[in-house]
């Protein structure tokens, strides 16, 4: 499990780049972008089913999808929204998929089971 969200991680921080790099062509400045980043609160989480449950969004593919009907002016931006989209599915499979092991197996069971 550790592998697998170092894998996520790994691809959001390519993600985060797409997105400030995109937004630096839209006209943002950098240092805008800095005093954005500082205020936003990253939780942490020491619990592997809590850390699950609380990424564990299906309603965010809505929402992306909807946000990329918004840009259907802007095509490069549109097509970065669905590349994210087709990879939010992938990993809410994934969790759902061990969400459904612990709810199956017990949590106990289960962080055996991952061992």
């Amino acid at each position: 499990m550790a592998d697998k969200w170092k894998e996520e991680a790994e691809e959001e921080w390519d993600e985060a780049e797409e997105v400030l790099n995109r937004l630096v062509e839209l006209g943002c400045k950098p240092a805008d972008l800095q005093k954005v980043m500082t205020t936003m609160e990253f939780p942490f989480y020491d619990d592997p089913k809590q850390q699950i449950e609380s990424d564990y969004q299906p309603e965010a593919i809505k929402i992306m999808s909807e946000l990329a009907e918004a840009f259907a002016d802007d095509y490069p931006t549109q097509k970065l929204i669905y590349k994210w989209i087709d990879g939010e599915k992938d990993h809410m499979a994934w969790e759902a998929q061990y969400l459904n092991y612990i709810d199956k197996l017990g949590y106990e069971n289960f962080l055996t089971a991952m061992m």
